[in-house]
């Protein structure tokens, strides 16, 4: 029972950690043209939009990866804030350079978008260490004797 209650926090984590994602990652990529979304020239629920969007596209492209860390990180019950950081910086990255998104791009290794998603992953991995990293492997732990 105890493993699926694990279960549930773990994919609810997951989730709230690709909104906090793409919240930063809308905030990112909005912040040069910021002016202009605070004027009325622009629809006022386009940041809404971008957020919902990107939250469905960034689970999307990390669900497979996260959860083989996630199951690695549960197996050997790591609880470090540094762990779920770097994890999730390094693995937003490849994602990243993997899906394809910087060919478009010729002004180095290390663009503005790059740090950007590198940010986000960093963001996204503090989230899922807050709600469920800290407790990782906990659940197979014997429970308590009770006192006599």
């Amino acid at each position: 029972m105890a493993l699926l209650g694990r279960i549930v926090v773990i994919f609810f984590s997951f989730w709230i950690a690709m909104l906090a994602a793409a919240i930063i990652v809308a905030v990112g990529m909005m912040l040069p043209e910021w002016r202009d979304l605070l004027s009325f020239s622009v629809e006022q629920g386009a940041f809404s939009i971008a957020v919902g969007v990107g939250t469905f596209f960034i689970s999307a492209l990390a669900l497979l990866p996260a959860m083989l860390v996630i199951i690695i990180a549960e197996a050997f019950r790591l609880r470090s804030v540094l762990f779920y950081a770097a994890v999730g910086g390094l693995g937003f990255l490849a994602l990243y350079y993997g899906a394809g998104f910087t060919e478009r791009m010729s002004s180095g290794p290390m663009t503005r978008e790059a740090e950007i998603v590198a940010a986000a992953g960093i963001v996204a991995g503090l989230v899922y260490w807050l709600l469920a990293g800290r407790n990782a492997g906990k659940w197979r732990e014997p429970a308590p004797a009770p006192a006599p």
